[in-house]
């Protein structure tokens, strides 16, 4: 699992460090999939049978093997998910935190669309399968064993770090609300849903790390049509549900202009560098669209 490599040593060059990060652990890189499949196991979807506070306990006992105490890992339940916060308390109380966001729970999966059960996680030809295996109970472990590394190895961070995943970011974001109204002094906040590297295939070094500084949303729109009516066996020549629908259409084939902010641009001008180096191109091409 070579991309597990690069991942976990990327996890481990976090701002937290002031040298160097040493080469993963095979011993770390198992953990990560180890603890990738189980938790994609969970099915961590809203509503009955929701696994997701089981998916906190999983990392909670992950923790707590690695040096953090009962008294500093919460669960707490919301509904019918929960949430997990779990400090690292660093040695200079003076500094704002760093918060490793993630969430634990996933989009629901039929399984007659899948070619395999969505939750029952395989390994196939170096590639890990299963719902979460992408958005994102892979890349959330991949920091947590990121930190569990250092702890073991003796790190001492200055500024507190606190793992802080919610459990319904695919729903309602009720717990993301909460967590973001819990920690609004963070220096920084680093997101697992999103980013990611590519290697190169020859040699297997690392050829670049992609950050994302926002998300794209969505916009709801409420389209309403009134008018005269009428009965149905006498019917108008203007019918709301036919005005409705041809108002659909056009809002279906506009196009919003396109426009830059600081970070996009920011990101144009560093792809066009990487257009000129051909192993580069041909890297970024090759990642898969979110």
């Amino acid at each position: 699992m070579r991309r597990t490599a690069l991942l976990l040593a990327a996890t481990l060059a976090a701002p937290v460090l002031a040298a160097p990060p040493k080469a993963p652990s095979a011993a770390a890189e198992a953990q990560v999939l180890e603890l990738s499949k189980q938790a994609i196991a969970l099915r961590s979807v809203q509503g009955e049978g929701n696994k997701t506070a089981d998916v906190a306990k999983l990392y909670k006992s992950a923790l707590l093997g690695a040096g953090w105490a009962e008294k500093d890992i919460e669960i707490t339940p919301v509904d019918d998910t929960a949430y997990l916060v779990a400090t690292w308390q660093g040695s200079d109380p003076k500094l704002k935190p760093l918060i490793i966001s993630g969430h634990m729970d996933v989009v629901e999966a039929n399984p007659k669309d899948w070619t395999r059960d969505p939750f029952t996680p395989v390994v196939e030809n170096g590639y890990l399968y299963g719902r979460g295996a992408s958005d994102q109970k892979f890349s959330m472990v991949l920091a947590m064993v990121g930190l569990m590394e250092l702890r073991k190895g003796g790190y001492q961070p200055k500024r507190t770090i606190v793992i802080a995943f919610s459990g319904d970011e695919e729903t309602t974001m009720k717990t993301s609300r909460i967590l973001a109204d819990r920690f609004p002094d963070a220096d920084m906040v680093l997101n697992t849903d999103g980013s990611g590297g590519a290697l190169d295939e020859a040699t297997g070094k690392p050829l670049y790390w992609t950050w994302d500084g926002a998300e794209k949303t969505y916009v709801d729109v409420q389209l309403e049509v009134t008018n005269a009516g009428g009965h149905s066996s006498a019917p108008r020549a203007e019918n709301a549900i036919a005005q409705l629908s041809q108002a659909l259409a056009k809002i279906g084939a506009y196009r919003f202009k396109a426009e830059q902010n600081p970070l996009t641009k920011a990101y144009f001008e560093k792809a066009a560098r990487f257009e000129s180096d051909p192993k580069l191109a041909a890297a970024m091409r090759a990642l898969p669209a979110m």
